[in-house]
């Protein structure tokens, strides 16, 4: 096994040791280039062609470009956004499935035929929006999120175009098998915004407005996902059926949560996005300025929660208040101890907002106002 520890300058040394275990600097590219049946003892890091392994440490952990297919595939599908895709979904369902009484009206085959048609449809989907926006920002992840596959070599562009369609065609194939009108419009509208979002074309590419790559977010997140699926899951029209109260609710605070994601996103990425010309706001304004908004937006959203709990006065809305309470106090406590002028320490709190984002879709099924 080999053991690999990185100079300062820009030559590396490779020792032949019982470990196999890797230690640099962050940010020090790692190079394994064999000679014969020999390693090198230093390698020249601009000219060396490496065939073994390369590694490069960053704020999110090792990436390898021999690593396994299933790991680079489990970092091209941006895990984060699959969970939060799960979650929502099934959250709407349950709302919807409550609103309607589907769960005592209608067989349980059918029900869940319903939520799995909806379930895999929308990660499918998912899957394909967030590779096109890897194809078409490789140049940018090489510098913010150097990790993932096509910015590491890990995946062609060819093998991200294919999973892509393989995607896109299930996903869609499955919405129209569905006969519900509602889920091929979400999954359909979907698509199109993270292909006028992402794809580098006149007209298009629209993560470079503010404005534009936030509505984009938003609607997709706040309206689509609470709509379509809600629909979807009564087995109606898009807009066949009286909004209930909590459906409102849910809607509404997911446009504040939408627009924190979609302005925060993009905090821990400006010095990619200042190299490559991309105006977000957070390049146009600075990353204290648009941090601080995407606090004040949280405390808007749990406050709203929490006096909405206080004035309907139920044991299930004092519960719900107590629990909004204590997500936001625990939000705005990490925020003091956030560095703005730290990417890494940006992205966990982004993660964090995440995580808080999950929270809420497990809450909103008990919202009933």
């Amino acid at each position: 096994m080999l053991s690999v520890s990185a100079c300062g300058s820009r030559v590396i040394r490779v020792k032949a040791l019982q470990s196999g275990t890797f230690e640099c600097k962050p940010g020090q590219p790692l190079f394994l280039v064999p000679v014969g049946k020999r390693f090198c003892q230093k390698a020249n890091v601009r000219s060396a062609r490496p065939k073994v392994a390369i590694a490069s440490l960053t704020k999110h952990g090792v990436s390898h470009t021999g690593t396994r297919f299933h790991e680079a595939f489990a970092n091209f599908v941006r895990p984060h956004t699959i969970l939060g895709t799960i979650i929502s979904v099934s959250s709407v369902t349950m709302m919807a499935l409550q609103f309607g009484g589907l769960l005592e009206l209608s067989p349980a085959l059918l029900v869940s035929k319903q939520t799995v048609q909806a379930l895999v449809s929308a990660v499918l989907m998912n899957v394909a929006i967030v590779g096109i926006n890897q194809v078409y920002d490789k140049k940018l992840d090489r510098v913010n999120k150097p990790y993932l596959p096509l910015a590491s070599g890990a995946f062609s562009s060819d093998t991200a175009l294919s999973i892509i369609a393989a995607c896109t065609a299930v996903s869609l194939v499955l919405g129209v098998l569905s006969g519900s009108s509602a889920l091929i419009f979400s999954l359909v509208v979907s698509l199109l915004l993270g292909i006028v979002y992402s794809v580098d074309y006149p007209g298009l590419r629209w993560k470079r407005s503010p404005v534009l790559a936030a509505s984009c977010v938003l609607f997709v997140r706040a309206v689509i996902v609470q709509l379509g699926f809600f629909a979807h899951a009564l087995g109606r029209g898009l807009l066949d059926f009286h909004f209930p109260k909590n459906l409102w609710f849910a809607i509404g605070f997911m446009v504040v949560y939408g627009a924190v994601i979609a302005l925060f996103k993009d905090l821990p990425d400006v010095v990619g996005d200042r190299k490559q010309n991309i105006r977000t706001l957070s390049v146009r304004l600075g990353p204290s300025f648009v941090f601080n908004i995407c606090v004040s937006l949280l405390s808007m959203a749990y406050g709203s929660a929490v006096l909405l709990s206080v004035v309907y006065n139920s044991a299930t809305s004092t519960v719900l208040g107590i629990l909004h309470t204590a997500v936001i106090f625990s939000l705005l406590i990490a925020s003091k101890r956030v560095d703005i002028s730290s990417s890494a320490s940006l992205y966990e709190y982004y993660m964090l907002i995440w995580r808080a984002f999950y929270a809420e879709y497990f809450l909103l099924p008990w919202c009933t106002l």
